[in-house]
């Protein structure tokens, strides 16, 4: 007998139950990050992340698997500003900074940069850090947060120090120092949080300390 060619089975998609998706995780993520940052990792549970997002324990760890691992979610999520797996150099906000003509509107455009960015990651920063000594998934998460910044501090220098502006008399490992400061979690929570500045005042002064550190 012949045998009958069956028409190839096309995987089903729908636009819709994908957007329904996104939206279950966007708000998976955003519960847990207000959880981390207010209740720290220990206290922060799997029972509660989803009873705060409106779905099941199940549902929570079929999309992230462990508390681990969501924390990981959350942090790329802060940085980024979103679940797009785009970098943060390939964004609009490190596209401009690289396009700065002068060393002085590269330093307005890292300050607004960097200024957004700690914004929404400095207390999941703090979460990460404390928890980091009790679980080794989370100590590997850390340092992977403090290569990124290494990363971010070397290509900032890089930039500045290569347009046709910049001070001449400026050392590599100031410029990298001064970075460092501009991207450490606790100077933005110690601006805001001790010194009372908003997040815009926060930008205002790092404004002001790039020009009197980096630009003649």
């Amino acid at each position: 007998m012949a045998s009958v060619n069956k028409p190839e089975r096309r995987p089903y998609h729908s636009p819709r139950r994908a957007s329904a998706a996104r939206r279950t995780r966007e708000t998976i993520v955003r519960s847990a990050k207000e959880s981390f940052e207010q209740k720290g990792f220990s206290a922060t549970t799997i029972p509660l992340i989803a009873s705060a997002a409106g779905v099941s324990p199940k549902t929570v760890e079929a999309l992230f698997g462990t508390k681990a691992a969501l924390l990981r979610a959350v942090v790329d999520y802060a940085i980024r500003g979103d679940l797009l797996d785009i970098p943060v150099s390939e964004r609009e906000g490190g596209t401009r900074i690289e396009a700065a003509p002068t060393a002085a509107e590269l330093l307005d455009l890292h300050a607004s940069h960097v200024s957004s960015i700690v914004e929404r990651t400095a207390r999941v920063a703090w979460s990460v850090e404390h928890a980091a000594a009790g679980d080794p998934d989370v100590a590997d998460l850390w340092q992977n947060m403090t290569r990124n910044r290494r990363s971010g501090v070397t290509w900032a220098t890089d930039l500045l120090l290569a347009k046709p502006d910049a001070d001449p008399t400026l050392e590599r490992r100031y410029v990298e120092n001064t970075f460092w400061l501009a991207l450490e979690w606790g100077t933005y929570r110690t601006m805001t949080e001790q010194h009372g500045l908003t997040p815009k005042q926060f930008e205002q002064w790092l404004r002001s300390y790039y020009r009197n550190m980096l630009h003649s």
